[in-house]
């Protein structure tokens, strides 16, 4: 595994580096980091990965990123031209492991998103526990480089740039010395509280402004109305409507949608599902989805059919490959949902990706609460 081409890293990093101080970014703290190192990002946006290059330019850094993103036409030739490495995400992925070791024992510079996804409301999720052992066995210093607020001006849910400031923090966490006398849950404390960044709070203190664009497909990240609760929210250029009882919820310069945080309106909703969980026994959602998956590689349509999420299982039940199937997987081994906004969910089991794209955009962010929710009530009665 060999590290980024010099030529075309310098080339192609000074560009990213325009494009990000005209996107509004700053480097608020700076460290000198050299390699071996491995450097730790929060993600809250499809740009991370051009705002972490331009916080390390000049240095060459190479990327963990998810297999699926290798799949693509597009992003896959830029990742394969960046020497990125290839990651089965949730399960794991020894090859992986052992590419981005061979680049540390180069004296090179490996960057992780520990949350394993994009954060659709601003605030950090939960790493995998697999990221202490990961620091542990690799034995070398390392740093954290923060983006706060790159979830307001490239927002997960939009293709717009709501430019504005953009700070990026880089600091020594865990010095090669110190990893040595941790364990791996102390590694982990570390990380988690490290690389944790609530855009919302952050910015009720800094009070920093971001152009208002269109914020369509808003309405599939925050569904329910915080008036009448009614389930079907809808994107009218700078605002959302409720149908329902009319309430308007304008987005503003702060990033704030009718005067609360995304996170606060997401966290609500997601609340409300977990006791609608609570008080039904025989609680279930139940859609008709396609189904895509890994093929020739590319990700690609194989299928169609019904996918049903109970307390216990995500079941789907259709044709794959034009041949009657039915897939079952375990609640307990799903302890995230990744999900394209308003497209799909999708669920990793023997290296293989399993996308199952709704025709109604608000479905997927419903799974998210609910699947997630029922993966904590495993946990809680199987302790």
């Amino acid at each position: 595994m060999k590290r980024p081409n010099l030529f075309v890293y310098v080339t192609l990093g000074l560009l990213v580096k325009i494009i990000t101080l005209f996107k509004g970014q700053k480097i608020t703290q700076k460290v000198k980091i050299k390699g071996p190192a491995i450097i730790l990002s929060n993600h809250t946006s499809w740009f991370d990965f051009m705002y972490t290059t331009s916080a390390m330019y000049p240095h060459r850094v190479s990327y963990l990123a998810a297999n699926k993103m290798f799949y693509d036409p597009f992003l896959g030739f830029f990742l394969r031209l960046a020497r990125a490495i290839p990651k089965s995400l949730f399960q794991p992925d020894p090859a992986a492991t052992l590419k981005a070791f061979k680049i540390l024992r180069k004296n090179g510079i490996i960057s992780v998103f520990p949350e394993g996804q994009i954060s659709p409301y601003g605030t950090s999720l939960t790493p995998s526990f697999s990221i202490a052992k990961f620091l542990r066995k690799a034995d070398v210093d390392v740093y954290k480089v923060i983006h706060h607020n790159a979830y307001f001006v490239n927002p997960p849910w939009s293709k717009n740039t709501f430019r504005g400031k953009i700070e990026t923090v880089k600091a020594l966490i865990i010095s090669k010395e110190m990893l040595r006398t941790l364990n791996d849950q102390q590694i982990y404390d570390i990380v988690v509280e490290q690389i944790y960044h609530n855009a919302a709070q952050y910015n009720k203190e800094k009070l920093y402004e971001y152009k208002v664009r269109n914020i369509k497909n808003l309405e599939n990240v925050i569904y329910q109305c915080p008036s009448c609760s009614y389930e079907g929210l809808v994107a009218k250029t700078y605002h959302l409507a409720c149908p329902n009882c009319n309430l308007e919820l304008k987005y503003d310069l702060f990033g704030r949608i009718g005067g609360y945080g995304i996170d606060e309106l997401y966290k609500s909703q997601e609340k409300a599902m977990q006791t609608k969980i609570l008080k039904e026994p025989d609680f279930q959602l139940s859609s008709e989805v396609k189904l895509e998956s890994f093929r020739n590689n590319r990700v690609v349509e194989v299928g169609y059919g019904k996918l049903t999420l109970n307390r216990t299982h995500y079941i789907f039940e259709g044709i794959i490959d034009a041949k009657q199937e039915k897939l079952i997987f375990e609640v307990k081994n799903a302890p995230t949902l990744p999900s394209d906004i308003g497209i799909n969910v999708q669920i990793y089991e023997g290296n293989q990706l399993f996308q199952f794209i709704f025709d109604d955009p608000k479905l997927p962010t419903m799974f998210v609460h609910a699947g997630e929710f029922m993966y904590q009530l495993y946990k809680k009665t199987n302790i």
